[in-house]
């Protein structure tokens, strides 16, 4: 199976929304369902991914296609990106933000954050967001960062148990009331990664 990774553009930024939003499992609606009455939740999202300077922006997203479609997703950025976009503060009410501060803002100190990873169903089971773990692993190592971060449902087993194989550690957990618009109960959990520090190359012996 041929796949491409590139740097996402603000020409990806449907796509990316639809995948964003779906990935949330009811957060995005949760968070945005008055403010979609008049625009769909997907372009809103699309706006903040075509935009430059917030989290959700298209300079922080890598990309999988295959055969030209995209077929996988890393959004991941430095941990002092954390936050709100400015949108959400000005659209959203305050009690859900709170709600959900744990996820919208935490993330661990000199942490890469994984805002979102996901791989088409097509690739599940191939290594693909494998994949895209190490390419979050080596982003952490060029800024400089230790270690690698990200929220997960608790009732979500698999993805728990895939991160779990891949050396994550739970950190912390966050209850959530229940809410019809959220795919998950439970509450979730903030989990993280040391890496291991790279070892220099072994030095030839000096000649004589």
């Amino acid at each position: 199976m041929s796949l491409t990774l590139r740097q996402a553009d603000p020409e990806d930024a449907m796509d990316m929304a639809r995948v964003i939003r779906e990935v949330s499992a009811g957060v995005a609606d949760f968070l945005l369902h008055r403010v979609s009455l008049a625009v769909s939740t997907e372009r809103l999202l699309a706006s903040l991914v075509m935009e430059t300077d917030n989290p959700f922006s298209h300079e922080n997203a890598l990309l999988l296609e295959h055969d030209g479609r995209l077929a996988g997703l890393l959004l991941a950025y430095a941990w002092e990106r954390a936050g709100y976009p400015d949108i959400l503060q000005k659209l959203v009410a305050r009690k859900r933000l709170e709600m959900l501060d744990g996820m919208l803002r935490v993330a661990d100190v000199h942490s890469l954050y994984i805002n979102t990873l996901w791989v088409d169903e097509t690739l599940r089971g191939t290594g693909a967001a494998g994949d895209l773990l190490e390419c979050a692993a080596l982003l952490a190592r060029d800024q400089g960062l230790p270690r690698v971060s990200l929220h997960v449902w608790n009732d979500n087993a698999r993805a728990v148990r895939f991160y779990q194989r891949h050396g994550f550690t739970v950190a912390r957990h966050y209850d959530v009331p229940r809410y019809r618009q959220l795919q998950h109960d439970g509450g979730f959990s903030h989990m993280t990664l040391a890496l291991a520090p790279e070892t220099a190359p072994p030095q030839s012996a000096p000649g004589p």
